[in-house]
């Protein structure tokens, strides 16, 4: 996702990029096209791009181990600087010399896009999981068997009580 900046006047500018995920070589688990939507301001001295990064991926639930559609989306910043300086420590600032007329995303989307995929994948909020007797998924069946549930805590005091 590469444009060239030295294209736009300055003042506030609206970018937007549309790329599939095989193009910017993101995981398998990416689908369909990934949209980055930018706001350039521009000035005499530095850019700065405030982008919105958007792509739809296939999870398997943690609970249930179905495969189902989440879509993700993640903000970033970033700032460039017109100078001969060398890189910072800080990932979101970057030098640009005067021969250099055009910015890449593309590392950024692909980092921000992974970045939105949550820990916990959950099909629902209200997905009910497998049963851990018989393993049915309880999202489409009911099961019969009868889960108790205990705490280990509890045990030496369950058997002094049969005594």
């Amino acid at each position: 996702m590469k444009f060239k900046f030295t294209n736009y006047d300055d003042g506030i500018h609206q970018i937007d990029f549309k790329k599939s995920a095989d193009e910017l070589d993101l995981d398998e688990q990416f689908t369909g096209d990934i949209l980055l939507n930018c706001r350039m301001d521009k000035s005499t001295y530095q850019i700065v791009l405030n982008c919105d990064v958007s792509a739809d991926t296939e999870l398997i639930c943690d609970r249930c181990n179905e495969k189902f559609i989440f879509s993700v989306s993640n903000k970033f910043q970033n700032i460039y600087f017109f100078s001969s300086e060398e890189e910072t420590d800080d990932v979101n600032i970057h030098y640009l010399s005067l021969e250099q007329d055009k910015i890449d995303l593309s590392r950024d989307v692909r980092e921000y896009a992974r970045f939105a995929i949550p820990m916990k994948k959950l099909c629902s909020e209200s997905c009910k999981g497998l049963c851990p007797q018989c393993g049915i998924n309880l999202n489409e069946k009911k099961c019969n068997c009868k889960t108790e549930v205990t705490n280990p805590v509890w045990d030496k005091l369950q058997k002094l009580k049969r005594i």
